[in-house]
């Protein structure tokens, strides 16, 4: 198949969308589905007509059935639909100064929950930092900037071996731990629950990786370093795995960190 026949299939799919989602259920007959989709027979017809010559139906013993093409193109039409609806839904939380368009990946819109300065209170985007991090038990994380009301919290998980954590440092973040926080940073290192790396490179946005108890990623989206615009809190399995790799990218790249 072409690139302009697969494209008008999944253009097919998503116009007649209603109709194929009533056909994962099951197979049916054409005039079940004019009852059941709450559509005309004339709309039925031509749906039917337009996703069979898509290959994205066949009929079965005089009963419609989606054909494993059209299973595999729905799948990624639902995760396409839930990634444009997530961000469509916070329209200002990419209406960032940085340049995260080719780096951000889109699965972290999915099975995701966002909060977006303008849309809400700024003190309850911070909260709901904090508490992913009081509830969390390991934490790998790539941040731009350090927020000094969340060293407390590390302070307090980590002293209680309730939290392992760590951390690479952008180089704003650097340069503020190391003259501003350093004393904090040398008793989080002592713990033993706590390790810190410094990339000498721009960070456009903090990944934070939250691997127990229940596997998720926060980005943390900044208009200028430092001025939160929003958060992303994803479950989904290539969120993780992406912000996993971007993780692992920097540290790499990273040495550690010295405090005088």
């Amino acid at each position: 198949m072409d690139t302009e026949k697969a494209h008008a299939a999944y253009m097919v799919l998503h116009k007649r969308s209603s109709i194929f989602e009533r056909l994962i259920d099951g197979p049916a007959y054409q005039n079940q589905l004019v009852d059941e989709v709450d559509a005309s027979q004339s709309t039925i017809y031509r749906g039917l007509k337009q996703l069979e010559d898509h290959d994205l139906v066949k009929k079965q013993d005089g009963m419609y059935v989606p054909t494993t093409f059209g299973e595999v193109v729905y799948t990624q039409y639902e995760r396409t639909d839930e990634i444009v609806r997530t961000f469509a839904e916070s329209k200002r939380l990419l209406e960032t100064r940085q340049e995260i368009g080719t780096v951000l990946d889109p699965s972290v819109a999915r099975d995701a929950t966002t909060r977006v300065i303008g849309e809400t209170r700024p003190d309850l985007v911070y909260e709901y930092l904090e508490e992913q991090v009081s509830e969390a038990a390991k934490i790998s994380g790539v941040v731009p900037t350090i927020f000094s009301p969340m060293v407390e919290t590390y302070l307090t998980q980590t002293t209680a071996n309730r939290l392992e954590a760590e951390f690479v440092f952008g180089r704003e973040a650097t340069e503020h731990v190391q003259t501003k926080l350093s004393d904090e940073f040398k008793t989080l290192i002592n713990t033993g629950n706590f390790d810190a790396y410094s990339y000498s490179g721009e960070i456009p946005m903090g990944v934070v990786v939250i691997t127990e108890p229940i596997e998720h990623v926060l980005v943390v989206i900044h208009d200028d370093i430092g001025v939160v615009r929003g958060i992303i809190d994803s479950k989904d399995r290539a969120a993780v795995t992406w912000a996993r790799d971007w993780y692992s990218k920097h540290k790499a790249e990273s040495t550690p960190l010295t405090l005088s």
